[in-house]
């Protein structure tokens, strides 16, 4: 596996023991997420419902295994953190390289395992925790949007790299087939004319995209909207509000409330950030592709999007700007 490449990966875990479960009935869970890039790794892990030691009896490991050679190796990460309500975060470093440091990489490794350990007792077992699998993505599959012209690479360079374009704002016509044919044309340049890259940027968004859909088991399924006009089925993003495009004023609000919203139906990907339907809190004022407005479940009475709703009363109402990923050419369009 190419460790230069930038690439990312979830790791669901399921809980194993109901005895270091912080309530009864209820199983411990968590996710793992990891980048790889440069020869670099980074990882976070984030538990639920994991039992807390108020005299710290027990500490939480967290672990990799695999098999090479029909031998077992092993790799410890750190020590999970877990509040007084059961739940953490934990952010570690490491070489994808040599997790074990003997030469074993990350592809070494089929299991993660969060275990509590004995402070009191050395002899005492490890009690699995938290159990998850190593379901690293086959690169043919996951890069065929970026690669599939022009053998592009993402490296670690590119990691986060989110220019685009610089005109996403579209009228109903410019879905057109003939403003297609123009695209496509504009992207051949003339001759002495320098080439345009803009559909790097755009096989860019779409592959993010699709490492977000891919992964949308590891966010909160959400029903934002009483009606809705995508359609589409939402999850809420709290765990990484950067959004892979280039929008300030989207990314001021996904940081300002902590959050977004990403969606998909058959067509289109979307993304969400909150925000009022007030005019300094639509991102770009439109002209980066976020358009539609739709008010939350329960601030459909306010009737903010009617020109003659106060003022004052649109300041109450509170909803999601969303713009349309088109999911097979990753261009940015009104919802």
């Amino acid at each position: 596996m190419n460790y230069e490449r930038y690439d990312r990966f979830f790791i669901i875990m399921e809980g194993q023991s109901e005895a270091f479960a912080m309530r009864t009935g209820e199983p411990a869970k968590g996710h793992i997420k990891i980048e790889t890039g440069n020869n670099r790794g980074a990882m976070r892990i984030g538990v639920q419902n994991v039992k807390y030691y108020e005299k710290s009896e027990y500490v939480y490991k967290l672990i990799f295994f695999g098999t090479v050679r029909e031998k077992m190796i092993h790799a410890i990460i750190g020590t999970v953190n877990v509040n007084r309500m059961g739940s953490g975060e934990t952010y570690f470093r490491f070489d994808p390289v040599s997790m074990d440091k003997n030469g074993h990489s990350l592809a070494d490794f089929s299991h993660a395992i969060v275990a509590a350990v004995s402070v009191n007792d050395e002899k005492e077992p490890l009690h699995p925790v938290l159990k998850g699998t190593l379901d690293m993505p086959p690169y043919g599959e996951e890069r065929e949007a970026l690669e599939q012209d022009e053998g592009m690479e993402i490296s670690g360079e590119n990691r986060g790299e989110q220019a685009g374009l610089t005109d996403n704002t579209y009228a109903d016509e410019s879905r057109s087939a003939s403003t297609a044919a123009g695209r496509a044309e504009a992207s051949m340049p003339a001759e002495g004319a320098p080439m345009c890259y803009n559909s790097y940027y755009n096989k860019y968004i779409a592959a993010q995209c699709f490492r977000m859909d891919r992964d949308k088991n590891v966010y909160d399924r959400v029903v934002p909207f009483k009606n809705d006009v995508t359609g589409a089925e939402w999850t809420k993003v709290t765990d990484d509000i950067r959004l892979p495009m280039v929008s300030p004023g989207a990314q001021m609000l996904s940081e300002k409330y902590k959050h977004y919203i990403f969606g998909k139906n058959e067509k289109y990907y979307y993304f969400g950030v909150p925000g009022r339907f007030l005019r300094e809190e639509q991102p770009e004022e439109g002209a980066s592709g976020f358009i539609l407005w739709q008010p939350i479940l329960g601030a459909e009475d306010y009737n903010a999007t009617e020109e003659t709703t106060p003022i004052e009363v649109r300041r109450m109402a509170y909803g999601y700007w969303i713009v349309a990923v088109d999911i097979k050419n990753g261009d940015i369009l009104e919802a």
